[in-house]
């Protein structure tokens, strides 16, 4: 693998990915490098000079899996980080990062999404002050010349010439450790903006208001289509949830409508649409609308309202229409028997197997599409 690239090379990539020519995978092939270089480099995270956003602070612009971050993701993310952070000395005092040892700065990965930094005091002072991103071009000094420091009030913006003169300082005067601070940072209009509170429940209301953003939630009495970009085969809205890496999105609705954990929904059980919109009965998450039942009573209530995948409407009929075979039964049962095409030789013609076309001539399966199934049988339309 390659461990560097050229800016030629990086300028290559990002037009290729950009323009749409080449998936960064493909890029990555072609480079010989890995695909999290290449995502980097399109993101901008690393080359920034070739973004024109060098020494600029980049963020995920509060998106995540490109949607608009709810508030309650915001908060849990935030609450997240300071969690790492030891308050417990009092307001005046230092706040050292978690698992720091010694005077180094804290690091946390986190922080380049939430500040564009993944220094922790930078994290820190951008999220308590309300800031989008970490102040351009700047440095924070710590006026108790403690690195893993957090606290607000012990930060204050400068250069990089009075954070020096600061280092040096403290060298000095002896200073090895946390030093008291007499001129403390002010805080901004509002006071300093700390989240808090507990983890489990923040993370539960931020995944439910994930799923939400998902859904088109309308008036009580109506359809609450999923507007999400993932669906499965049968056109339900999915997305993970609570451990599982796809969760049928009318399941989730139903489970969190009734305070249920998704595994507390018996895998047998089957959460019916019983809605009065025959156009979005399948893709509905109002949870007025669910109903738990059986399969048998969700084929049966299917059958009433004409809405189970059958034929061309089921993903895997697609590929052969109704047209397609009530013309191979019709060349099949409508000639006489000596002149039949043999049953692999149409199989061969579509790119069927032999066990599907002979069930479809037997009328064993398709029926719906119509045409003979027998010499003297005919079902449907002929």
């Amino acid at each position: 693998m390659r461990h560097s690239l050229t800016d030629a090379q990086a300028r290559w990539a990002i037009d290729e990915v950009r323009s749409g020519r080449m998936t960064q995978t493909a890029v990555a092939a072609a480079l010989q490098a890995t695909l999290s270089r290449i995502n980097q480099l399109v993101n901008g995270k690393t080359y920034r000079h070739l973004h024109g956003t060098a020494g600029q602070r980049i963020t995920d612009g509060g998106k995540l899996y490109g949607l608009a971050e709810t508030p309650e993701t915001r908060h849990y993310r935030e609450a997240r980080f300071w969690d790492r952070v030891d308050m417990t000395a009092g307001p005046h005092a230092c706040w050292p990062f978690k698992g720091v040892t010694g005077n180094r700065y804290g690091l946390t990965a986190a922080g380049q999404n939430l500040a564009g930094s993944t220094c922790s005091h930078v994290v820190a002072y951008t999220l308590a002050c309300g800031l989008p991103a970490a102040p351009d071009r700047k440095v924070l000094r710590h006026l108790c010349d403690f690195k893993p420091c957090c606290n607000p009030a012990h930060l204050r913006p400068g250069t990089k010439g009075e954070n020096n003169a600061d280092t040096w300082r403290a060298r000095k005067e002896g200073y090895t450790g946390a030093r008291e601070v007499a001129d403390p940072e002010p805080p901004p209009t509002g006071g300093w903006k700390i989240i808090s509170g507990e983890l489990a429940v923040m993370l539960r209301a931020s995944d439910e208001s994930r799923f939400w953003a998902r859904v088109d939630c309308r008036a009580d009495d109506e359809c609450w289509p999923w507007i999400g970009r993932t669906r499965n085969h049968f056109g339900y809205g999915q997305m993970g949830w609570e451990g599982f890496q796809t969760a049928l999105a009318h399941r989730i609705a139903y489970a969190i409508h009734h305070g249920l954990r998704l595994k507390e929904i018996p895998s047998t059980t089957v959460i019916m649409h019983k809605c009065p919109d025959p156009e979005l009965r399948n893709n509905c998450n109002n949870p007025r609308h669910l109903q738990a039942g059986t399969s048998a009573e969700n084929i049966a209530d299917k059958a009433i309202h004409g809405t189970d995948c059958r034929g061309e409407t089921h993903h895997l009929g697609r590929r052969y229409s109704d047209a397609v075979i009530r013309k191979i039964r019709e060349r099949y049962w409508l000639v006489p028997e000596v002149e039949r095409p043999t049953i692999t030789s149409l199989a061969n013609e579509i790119g069927a197997t032999v066990t599907a076309v002979s069930n479809w001539l037997k009328g064993d399966s398709r029926k719906e599409a119509g045409g003979p199934t027998g010499p003297h049988r005919l079902t449907g339309s002929s």
